[in-house]
């Protein structure tokens, strides 16, 4: 008995060693990488990232492709305002001349992207909120069917493995009439019983229309994008106004948590638009105590809500000083978004400790930080929330605006802050575990510690047997994770 007791750990200690030398040789190839910027990125766009998490499809468009869209369209821009139009005017060329001339052309990507972004004569803040008014009329006529293939064709390209997208997931028309002539909402018991009626038909119109356009860019990508076991997996998070009048917001915020509940394809909710902004400032009690009131009448949802993305340039301290706190005790959020206001917080020991105790993740956007906000290198606070044990994820934000994508940002978090192969493993396999998923998950207390009859998952020669088969069939996180664990076996061969 003793014996055989000694030879099972002998083959579990080889089990780790091999693991582990793989684990090892890649992280030596890693840190040759990080000599030059060229060799991490060609390094990093093959490793498995496990999630996006923060991507607004609106802000995720590339200004190329936007034009692309307008030449094939038969579109004008309109050189005095910058915005492109159907019919021609006195100031407008075809679309086609921003292909041929580099002035409007270069007028263009400069207004719908960071590249036109010069601090001196305009703020970075300033410049990425004023690009939106810009990229509506540029994709006037594109299908969302049709942007969201490009931003998913990308992910795939960089080996992520999961997206949660901010996108529209509802058709125009019933939208509209569910958002017509809206009831006080003084009293919210009487605004959610007059809203109440009108709820059946949108969620069924958005149930449908998710559900086709998914059918449709599956079949342009050559996998289906609801399965967890294909190459990039998505989900849609609903994104309500923050800027809307307490009328509209509880409207928003009550379609997206109906529109959740009937439909797996969409996975949560946000808030978003300028967190600075006076409207959101005014009304943000009122909002938090909106969501809650929702929050416990549509199934207590997974919460991802925008969390502290101010500094004192752009906000009172007064407001900083339970912003994060007060999304997660009244928002219920379980992961905030950007969170750079975390150190103004009051009792921050407490928070953190809540935060960690309630696994409470952060979407980290480090580009976006950067060029809007103006927080990078040591005036960031990532490393306040690692080093407090609190879940951290690497997120685009908006890849188009910013001129970037996943890869970028991972690239950015090594360079700026020296991360390691281990930690960089870290955050892939926080974008799945933190993800709304749902389903019992691979990772028991520890990404070392995995369930029962998937202890062998990173080995080289491991393949399900049929309890395991069944256990992915029945939990897409489980199925999603084992997915990420034998892409980097792959990747570490």
């Amino acid at each position: 008995m003793k014996t055989t007791r000694c030879l099972w750990v002998l083959a579990l200690a080889l089990s780790f060693a091999s693991l582990w030398a793989d684990e090892r040789s890649t992280a030596e190839r890693f840190e040759k990488a990080k000599r030059s910027e060229p060799e991490l990125i060609a390094f990093l766009k093959q490793m498995p990232k496990g999630a996006d998490l923060h991507n607004h499809v609106t802000g995720a468009i590339y200004s190329d492709f936007m034009l692309d869209h307008a030449v094939a369209t038969g579109l004008h821009f309109n050189l005095k305002t910058t915005l492109f139009q159907r019919d021609p005017g006195e100031t407008t060329v075809p679309a086609r001349q921003l292909q041929e001339n580099w002035l409007y052309y270069r007028q263009f990507m400069y207004a719908v992207s960071m590249a036109g972004s010069f601090p001196a004569v305009k703020s970075g803040h300033d410049h990425f909120f004023d690009t939106f008014q810009y990229i509506g009329p540029a994709n006037a006529g594109r299908s969302s069917g049709d942007i969201l293939f490009e931003v998913i064709d990308r992910a795939r390209a960089q080996n992520i493995q999961y997206l949660e997208l901010m996108t529209s997931v509802s058709p125009g028309p019933a939208y509209s009439a569910f958002m017509a002539n809206l009831p006080s909402t003084e009293d919210l018991d009487e605004a959610h019983a007059a809203l109440a009626p009108r709820l059946p038909a949108l969620v069924e119109a958005s149930v449908k229309f998710v559900e086709e356009r998914d059918a449709e860019i599956s079949k342009r990508l050559g996998f289906d994008v609801f399965d967890p076991a294909s190459p990039t997996t998505v989900r849609y998070v609903f994104s309500a106004n923050r800027l809307a009048e307490n009328d509209a917001f509880f409207a928003q915020i009550m379609a997206g948590m109906a529109i959740a509940q009937a439909s797996p394809r969409v996975v949560s909710l946000n808030i978003v638009a300028p967190e600075d902004f006076v409207t959101g400032r005014l009304n943000f009690e009122r909002q938090m105590e909106m969501i809650d009131y929702l929050w416990r009448r549509y199934g207590q949802p997974p919460l991802t809500l925008h969390a502290g993305e101010l500094t004192l340039e752009i906000s009172p301290f007064e407001t900083m000083r339970n912003r994060i706190r007060q999304t997660i005790v009244k928002g219920h959020a379980q992961r905030i978004g950007h969170g750079i206001s975390i150190a103004w917080e009051d009792d921050l020991p407490g928070l953190l400790a809540m935060m960690r105790e309630r696994r409470v993740a952060v979407e980290v956007c480090l580009t976006s930080n950067a060029s809007i906000l103006k927080v990078e290198g040591d005036r960031h606070p990532i490393h306040l929330y690692l080093e407090n044990g609190i879940p951290v994820t690497l997120n685009t934000d908006d890849e188009g605006v910013s001129r970037s994508n996943l890869t970028h940002e991972y690239v950015r978090a090594v360079r700026s802050y020296g991360f390691d192969y281990r930690q960089l493993k870290t955050f892939a396999r926080n974008g799945l575990e933190y993800s709304f998923l749902p389903g019992e998950g691979l990772y028991r207390g520890s990404y070392d510690a995995l369930r029962p009859g998937f202890e062998r998952v990173r080995d080289e020669d491991w393949t399900p047997d049929l309890d395991a088969r069944e256990a992915m069939a029945g939990s897409q996180k489980l199925a999603a994770q084992v997915r990420l664990e034998r892409a980097f076996v792959a990747f570490e061969k």
